[in-house]
């Protein structure tokens, strides 16, 4: 069983409070770089990176020796394609491990974005040997060795991070990428998707409740719509993070309660499957969950994707149109798109038509996408990820 821990958004003050509350501390202290920090990070929360890189200038000016507001404005500047400025930004070397290698990966997207990839790939692997469970800079990484044919090279080195006690989501995907470019089709199966993994219950909750919670969902002043290009996989869709902004948070609440309670019988059940099965062993001793609601109809769908800071995710259907099908309104998984011509017939994506109640958990590195509907209709649901405590917090 998980020893669940509290939510980071469970504690946190309304976005327009929060906003409010240190507008009125940055009158109080304008030269303090606190609360411009903190301010820089409400706006993130909320996908507004201009504001937030405003916020990070505004802080950086109150303390220009901060590696970490550099970082956070670098991060900003990136998103906003200001590739120049980001590098500027980056220019000086931290002195913290951490800090130094979010630093070198910034700078490797940055250089990325200015088309100097060799230097870019210098930089994820500085990145990489200070942080070798470095989520992002890894995924770029075994980018340029499957670009450049070095498939023996890219699994060596999953292999050896994996050797290395390096478990998390990207790490599971890319062996599993490497393990099919290298014709091991057995156990790239086990990891890249395995329908057996994936499991399908109805959880006994009251139609009433389903409906109060969808209209908390749509009625919640936080909707999240717009994202920046290459960020998210909505194509869309509408998000809801703020859970508890709401006006019956304690909706949202019993919802976590219950799908706490459900991948606990889960992972009680959980055995490992066959003599490789690295997401099993992975299978983490605390955890907490981020979850969010997720609103689309019509046209509105999610791209190809995974969820690289979990280790489960999943997703409970809260109201749903009539008519949905495997061709209409579903959820697939199955191979990274880049896979499916290689892996042939030894691969096979499968969809599950969502009905009201039904909640979907599968191991957070498999893809998955949804289909759109085409109804002029909501199609509501709770997604979440099982985010790991007992194990290093890797960006």
């Amino acid at each position: 069983m998980i020893v669940w821990n509290k939510s980071a958004f469970e504690g946190l003050v309304k976005p327009r409070q929060a906003i409010a509350l240190l507008g009125r501390a940055i009158e109080a202290m304008p030269h303090n770089a606190e609360p411009y920090l903190r301010l820089g990070n409400v706006y993130l929360d909320m996908f507004d990176f201009t504001a937030a890189g405003r916020a990070f200038e505004a802080a950086l000016s109150c303390d220009p020796m901060r590696a970490d507001i550099r970082v956070r404005l670098a991060r900003t500047l990136t998103v906003q394609r200001r590739f120049r400025e980001a590098l500027a930004t980056t220019s000086e070397a931290g002195e913290e491990p951490a800090l130094e290698a979010e630093r070198q990966y910034i700078r490797g997207i940055a250089l990325l974005g200015l088309g100097n990839v060799s230097e870019a790939d210098g930089a994820f692997r500085a990145t990489l040997a200070i942080q070798p469970g470095h989520r992002r800079a890894l995924m770029r990484y075994c980018q340029t060795l499957r670009r450049d044919g070095r498939l023996a090279t890219l699994l060596e080195w999953c292999e050896s991070l994996a050797a290395k006690g390096v478990d998390h989501a990207q790490l599971l995907l890319e062996w599993g990428r490497a393990l099919a470019l290298t014709g091991d089709m057995k156990r790239a199966s086990a990891l890249l998707f395995d329908p057996d993994r994936v499991t399908v219950t109805q959880l006994d909750q009251p139609r009433s409740f389903n409906a109060a919670l969808a209209e908390d969902l749509l009625t919640n002043p936080i909707r999240i719509s717009e994202f920046p290009a290459g960020e998210e996989a909505n194509r869309g869709s509408s998000r809801v993070h703020h859970l508890l902004a709401g006006a019956h948070p304690e909706f949202s609440r019993t919802m976590m309660a219950v799908i706490r309670s459900a991948v606990d019988t889960a992972v009680a059940g959980l055995q490992p499957n066959g003599t490789f099965d690295p997401w099993t062993r992975a299978a983490p001793a605390s955890a907490h969950l981020h979850a969010w609601g997720l609103i689309q109809r019509g046209g509105d769908h999610e791209a190809w994707h995974t969820h690289r800071g979990g280790w489960l995710s999943g997703v409970y259907y809260v109201r749903i149109p009539k008519g949905l099908s495997a061709q209409r309104g579903c959820i697939e998984y199955g191979p990274p798109p880049s896979i499916v011509d290689r892996a042939g017939n030894a691969i096979v994506s499968r969809r599950y038509p969502p009905e009201e109640g039904m909640l979907i958990l599968a191991p957070s590195h498999y893809h998955h996408r949804t289909i759109p509907s085409g109804f002029d209709e909501d199609r509501i649901s709770f997604a979440f990820d099982v985010i790991p405590d007992d194990k290093p917090a890797i960006t």
